[in-house]
Order: C-alpha cells, then sequence, then structure tokens
C-alpha cells in the first residue's frame, strides 16, 4: 500500500473487511457489522472513518440504504486484487490527500473528568484515534489543536450537533462570543459560547439551544481549554 496514502491500520482493515464480506455473501457489509468485526462500538467512529475512505477516493457509498458500500478500482489496486490499470488514478488520489494533517481526538466533551490538553502531549497520541483533514482548512498552529467528539445538542443552533467532531486550538484565553471547550468546577467539561457578565463578576456560559439555560460560573471556577476552530460533521 503506497505510504502517501496515510491510511490508518483501522482503515485498512476495514477496506479489507468490506472485499472479504463482498466475496463472502455476495453483498457488502452494514456499519454495525463492519463494528462488530473490528471491535469499534461505536457507529459513529465507523462512519467517520467510511466517509474518509470515500474522501481518498477509495470507497462509493449509497447513504440511501444499509449496505451501499462499494470499493473502487483504486482501493482494488491498494488491496492487491488488480495488477493494471488502476495506477494512475491510485497516484492522482495519493497526490490530492498528500497534505493531510492528522489532529488527535482526545475524548468526548462530555461532564466528567478534565481531558489532559495541555499542548505538551499532542507529540504523542494513538494515531488510530484521529481526524484527518487538509492543511488548508486549519488555520494557525496545527501542533496546538486536538478534537472531542460532541455529546449532547446544547449547540444545536450553532450546527454543532450529537456525535460530531470539533477541532479546537489550545488555549487558555477568550473573547466574548467565542465557541469554547472548557472545564466548570462541578460540572465537568463543556462546549459553549464564552461571555464575561461584568455586572454580575461572572463568567456566562452560553448554549445555542433554546430548551438549555446558561451556565453562570464565577471566574476562577471555569478553566478554558481550547477554543473552536472547525466542526466536522457526522451526520448520514
Amino acid at each position: 500500500m503506497s505510504d502517501d496514502l496515510k491510511l490508518s491500520k483501522r482503515q485498512q482493515h476495514m477496506l479489507q473487511f468490506i472485499h472479504e464480506s463482498i466475496e463472502a455473501e455476495s453483498r457488502p457489509p452494514t456499519i454495525r457489522e463492519i463494528g462488530g468485526a473490528l471491535d469499534i462500538s461505536s457507529t459513529s467512529v465507523v462512519n467517520y472513518n467510511l466517509n474518509r475512505l470515500k474522501e481518498k477516493g477509495l470507497l462509493d457509498r449509497d447513504k440511501t440504504v444499509s449496505r451501499g458500500l462499494k470499493l473502487t478500482e483504486p482501493a482494488r489496486e491498494l488491496l492487491g486484487l488488480v495488477t493494471v490499470g488502476a495506477a494512475e488514478t491510485v497516484a492522482r488520489v495519493a497526490e490530492q490527500i498528500g497534505n493531510l494533517v492528522r489532529i488527535p481526538i482526545l475524548g468526548n466533551i462530555v461532564a466528567g473528568s478534565p481531558i489532559d490538553v495541555s499542548s505538551d502531549t499532542f507529540s504523542i497520541y494513538d494515531e488510530e484515534d484521529t481526524v484527518e483533514l487538509s492543511d488548508s482548512m486549519l488555520p494557525g498552529r496545527k501542533e496546538e489543536m486536538f478534537a472531542l467528539r460532541v455529546d449532547g445538542y446544547s449547540m444545536i443552533d450553532d450546527m454543532i450537533s450529537d456525535g460530531d467532531i470539533v477541532i479546537l486550538q489550545y488555549q487558555e484565553t477568550a473573547n466574548d462570543g467565542d465557541i469554547i471547550a472548557a472545564w466548570v468546577e462541578g460540572e465537568g467539561n463543556t462546549l459553549k459560547r464564552f461571555y464575561r457578565d461584568r455586572e454580575r463578576g461572572m463568567v456566562r456560559l452560553q448554549p445555542r439551544n433554546p430548551s438549555m439555560e446558561p451556565i453562570y460560573v464565577l471566574p476562577d471556577e471555569v478553566k478554558i481549554q481550547g477554543k473552536l476552530v472547525l466542526t466536522v460533521s457526522q451526520a448520514d
């Protein structure tokens, strides 16, 4: 397999399993079958990797049907299923994705223990738990970015939904209106818009869901962990 394609082991195994399923069952597997075979409990993780394989030109997807997966000719070339006819296509695909950046996914943005996002940890992470994006999509210092999976619908009006992946720039300060990941004493981790309420002498963490109330905390009860750079939607 070409090094330039930068497939993770999980994505390689996913392609191989899809091929084996088609050969054995005469039909592609479902998302849940892929997750079961590769020991992935979250269907959103399977869906994310399938989307990345599609973006790399290795998979065709028809999301209107449960088994709408088809290996492309470049994928068959990478799996050693064909020997001629696809090399130029593979080279074009490799060139298109040659500038991908891997951002570590550190966990979910939910209530619980603080997630360690200190900048000196970003050089060490499991390559299987990353999100791959084009370098041109990410302004700023890529080595100081991290990703979190969203759990819940508090930011739905900002087009951030349950299961989405948010890319954040590590920083400990924010301006009014910034979308931030923060650790709130007694609450846990949360993704909200940041505002200073100077009249009350407090910080307001504002959800973007009309059914939810803002969180008011003292400035020393909140620790900003990062500012939103980009949202990677996981909608089917």
